[in-house]
């Protein structure tokens, strides 16, 4: 188990994320979050983006039958309020994890993005 005592979150500014993962299977899965923290920042200051993740859900997931859930997932969370959905998409729990690892293109998060916001929580 890795343990990350920073709150990624709160380091890229993001506040009132309620369960802020800091346990993590491995250095992958702190990349994942660290990812997922840098689109929820995005999301909140370009709610815009939201719209972008929609049509790659309708281009790309929605005709394939197998992956009608994430689909569905993704649909009704993309409908909650976006500070609803950035909590439970950072959330510490299995919906958490599923919603990273399911996520549809908003943006483009570049590797060094991800790589900077851990090398200042180190």
């Amino acid at each position: 188990m890795w343990t990350h005592s920073t709150d990624l979150a709160q380091m890229a500014g993001l506040q009132g994320v309620p369960t802020p993962k800091h346990d993590f299977r491995d250095r992958s899965e702190l990349r994942s979050y660290a990812r997922a923290v840098l689109l929820a920042k995005r999301l909140l200051d370009d709610p815009g983006l939201i719209s972008k993740g929609q049509s790659f859900l309708e281009r790309f997931v929605a005709t394939d039958p197998q992956q009608r859930r994430i689909y569905d997932l993704w649909s009704n969370a993309m409908q909650l309020p976006i500070i609803v959905l950035i909590s439970d998409l950072l959330s510490d729990d299995e919906r958490g994890a599923y919603l990273r690892e399911t996520a549809p293109v908003f943006t483009v998060i570049p590797a060094e993005e991800v790589r900077g916001l851990l090398d200042r929580a180190a």
